[in-house]
């Protein structure tokens, strides 16, 4: 029970924070919004057109890919201080991340192979 408060003060400050945020904004926030302040500001020019453009599906894949790639990269600091702990138990921790990194590699290789990130 006691590893568990830490974790339980946190869930209830953090909602406390959330509560509060909210209410502040509520208090300060303005009670008659005139249609200035609801029209859209983009850089002091006004919008043209609708909301609604048509994007490249191309543009979320190479999102998710930088995704993909980037945890690949956050995984590595934890595999290194697990791997510098473990070295008295043997090779299969080793092993596992050059798995993870072929598997890497090969998914690198058929998105360079099929010209996933050329945009046009």
């Amino acid at each position: 029970m006691e590893t568990l408060l830490p974790l339980a003060i946190l869930l209830i400050v953090s909602l406390l924070l959330c509560v509060g945020i909210l209410a502040v904004t509520q208090i300060l926030g303005p009670k008659r919004p005139v249609p200035m302040q609801l029209s859209t500001y983009e850089c002091g020019v006004k919008p043209e057109g609708g909301s609604h453009v048509p994007f490249k599906s191309s543009f979320y894949l190479v999102a998710v890919l930088f995704l993909l790639f980037d945890v690949e990269a956050a995984f590595f600091l934890p595999w290194a201080l697990v791997y510098k702990n473990s070295l008295a138990e043997g090779p299969a921790l080793f092993w596992a991340l050059i798995v993870y990194l072929g598997l890497m590699a090969i998914g690198l290789f058929y998105i360079l192979r099929k010209n996933i990130l050329r945009l046009n």
